[in-house]
């Protein structure tokens, strides 16, 4: 279009500075206009143009209404845009920025000081979806064009719900690997110690993930439904597993993260007391290689703090007895340290506990009871895959703990990391499926609202 007149209904509040004319992607003619905003309030831009090779020739006129901000931001009334990417984007951005410099200094703190807790995967979960969104955003060359200035309200927050499925593509061949792996550290598990229920929770959730996949992938058709009960339903259902999918994935990643780093921390050797929880013994009364291991780790740090600082700590073993064994597990362990050598005098027993939990709680007790008035610095000493678990029950009962690991099998350790996994949510069900409702709901609202 050769011929056309571009006027402005008020040049005080809004002046045409200069129009171009281009052909670009595949052959498409562009015409762009260049709106300046002189001062407040409200204009209208009125386009005449003649479409020349039209026959007959055909005049077509336009107009569009704009609002200008007192900062002098044009905003099209008419078509809910803006120039978003020289304003609002890069101010988004920003926040994520800082947003994700605060997490992250904060995260590695807890990391550097050992304040392994609930708060520190919730920290770790979020780090890992605003980073991925702020390079999502960053990569949408759409929002860095000349495209961005036909950018409408209704497409930012939308770049929400886009993160969210570039999310699962991002994240997609490592949870199919991980899926893959815990298949065949559950088939391995089965076969050193048999079938049970728990030793197949690693397929279980495998399955789960992989058939959330699936769903989301075969809802993904909801803008071409056929009626609108099924847009809806394939709405509901694509959004719901999407979100659903990103809180479980950014849970288990940073739940994973967080347990790796709480086995590889390295306390200070400054204990005063080593609580060693318990787990089931042989039936001569003996600990099993599992238990043993815990009694081991406890005991060479007890040892290489000894000669390093001269201070001895107090061993606390903790367990109480099952109704198929034939000693407790504390009187178990108590006996396994007299013979590497340990004075009784430097063992304080607690033998009433039954599950995890209350190996903390009953610990606490008798190491206040113990120790009396004064501070002191309290350690514990579990399965590798168990030491992060040690910390959110410590962190419960407002113990400060530093735990020390103990190797497990390899076969071991994936299926016993899921189920630890599974713990940690069921401890704070209430308050994940409070999350996970809220996400999900907002972004399945946010859509309905734009369209």
């Amino acid at each position: 279009m050769n011929t056309f007149e571009i006027k402005s209904s008020d040049e005080s509040v809004l002046t045409v500075k200069s129009v171009g004319q281009e052909i670009r992607n595949g052959g498409f003619h562009y015409l762009t206009i260049d709106l300046e905003g002189k001062s407040g309030g409200s204009a209208s831009i009125s386009l005449s143009y003649v479409l020349e090779e039209e026959e007959p020739v055909e005049k077509i006129n336009s107009e569009s209404e704009f609002y200008v901000l007192p900062t002098g931001m044009v905003y099209n009334i008419t078509g809910k845009s803006f120039a978003a990417a020289k304003f609002v984007i890069p101010l988004f951005l920003l926040i994520v920025l800082l947003t994700l410099g605060v997490l992250t200094v904060t995260f590695i703190g807890k990391l550097r000081h050992g304040g392994f807790s609930y708060s520190m995967v919730f920290i770790g979960g979020v780090i890992l979806f605003l980073l991925v969104s702020f390079i999502v955003i960053m990569l949408d060359f759409q929002l860095w064009g000349i495209e961005s200035n036909l950018i409408s309200f209704a497409d930012l927050p939308l770049q929400l719900i886009n993160c969210g499925k570039m999310f699962l593509s991002i994240t997609r061949i490592p949870m199919f690997l991980l899926a893959a792996s815990l298949a065949v550290s559950n088939i391995w598990l089965i076969k050193k110690e048999g079938f049970r229920v728990q030793n197949v929770l690693g397929i279980l959730m495998g399955a789960l993930y992989i058939g959330g996949y699936f769903a989301e992938n075969l809802t993904n058709s909801f803008l071409g439904a056929d009626s609108q009960t099924v847009f809806y339903i394939l709405l509901t259902v694509n959004l719901g597993v999407t979100f659903l999918l990103c809180y479980f994935e950014c849970m288990l990643i940073s739940t994973l993260f967080s347990a790796v780093s709480a086995t590889r921390y390295k306390p200070e050797p400054e204990l005063d007391y080593i609580i060693i929880l318990g787990c089931a013994i042989r039936r001569d009364g003996t600990p099993t290689p599992l238990l043993k291991g815990r009694i081991m780790r406890a005991f060479d740090f007890e040892k290489a703090q000894y000669e390093k600082t001269g201070k001895h700590a107090k061993f606390v073993p903790s367990g109480g007895q099952g109704s198929d064994e034939v000693i407790s597990e504390a009187e178990s362990m108590k006996r396994c340290l007299i013979e590497l050598g340990v004075p009784d005098e430097r063992i304080v027993k607690e033998d009433k506990s039954v599950n995890t939990y209350q190996n903390m709680a009953f610990s606490k007790q008798v190491i206040e009871r113990d120790c009396g008035s004064e501070s002191c610095n309290i350690g514990f000493s579990t399965t590798n895959y168990h030491v992060f678990r040690g910390y959110t029950l410590a962190e419960k009962l407002g113990m400060t703990v530093k735990g020390l690991s103990a190797k497990t099998k390899l076969y071991f350790f994936p299926n016993a990391f899921i189920r630890e996994f599974i713990g940690l949510l069921w401890e704070k069900k209430l308050l994940h499926i409070l999350y996970a409702t809220l996400i999900t709901a907002a972004m399945i609202l946010m859509f309905l609202l734009l369209f």
